[in-house]
């Protein structure tokens, strides 16, 4: 998905600086949920306002890893398309589904999958792509294959047509998307933290989330799903 200009209009908002005690870039997003078209959430970025104090006579604390500005700012870049592309996996393999046709004369699909019903998502690679992407090659697997402990939920069936499971029944998710922000603590020149900041839809309480990615061949990659 492209971010359409977004960086450019805002690129100020990129250089954070990395503290002395810590690596800590924050990055603000929003995802706007859009339950009915399948389509991807909104991006938007914004500094977070942080102070610092600390007395003149305190000796340094000892410095962590610290990247240089060039993959401070890869890093960055990978996390916002990465949670962006992992809400959606999400959505689509776990929370929501696809809506689908029903069979003819209400019957149920004799190879177990209804036809998707979808002008966003017609075959199984568009969707494939995206989990393909955002990833490692062995959880990527995980999802494609047995994401809910009863098969792939998605599969091209014998007419060519994107197949969705029969009896893909949604995992119970409560939280909310909304105004999330994110942190990241660079590990290694490889290896990334994330702390995820959601929402209980119930009483708005706040819940962080931990993840990490991790940068491979084909570039920067979730090692798991965030919740």
């Amino acid at each position: 998905m492209k971010l359409k200009g977004k960086y450019s209009e805002s690129a100020v908002l990129y250089a954070v600086l990395l503290s002395v005690a810590a690596v800590l870039s924050v990055v603000v997003f929003v995802v706007v949920l859009n339950l009915t078209g399948g389509s991807l959430p909104g991006i938007g970025t914004k500094p977070a306002e942080t102070t610092t104090t600390a007395a003149e006579t305190q000796p340094p604390e000892e410095k962590g890893y610290e990247p240089d500005r060039e993959l401070a700012d890869e890093m960055k870049d990978a996390v916002i398309s990465l949670i962006s592309d992992n809400y959606t996996v999400l959505r689509l393999y776990y929370i929501r589904g696809l809506s689908h046709k029903d069979e003819p004369y209400g019957n149920a699909p004799e190879d177990g999958y209804y036809t998707v019903d979808s002008d966003k998502y017609t075959n199984l690679s568009q969707i494939e792509d995206i989990v393909d992407r955002t990833f490692t090659k062995e959880f990527a697997e995980e999802i494609k294959t047995d994401p809910l402990g009863y098969g792939a939920i998605y599969k091209t069936r014998d007419n060519g047509e994107l197949g969705i499971i029969a009896n893909y029944t949604p995992m119970e998710y409560d939280r909310s998307w909304e105004n999330p922000k994110f942190e990241i603590d660079p590990v290694s020149d490889t290896e990334c933290g994330i702390s995820l900041k959601l929402h209980e839809k119930a009483d708005n309480s706040e819940v962080k989330v931990k993840a990490n990615m991790i940068k491979t061949d084909d570039g920067w990659r979730l090692t798991s799903i965030i919740f």
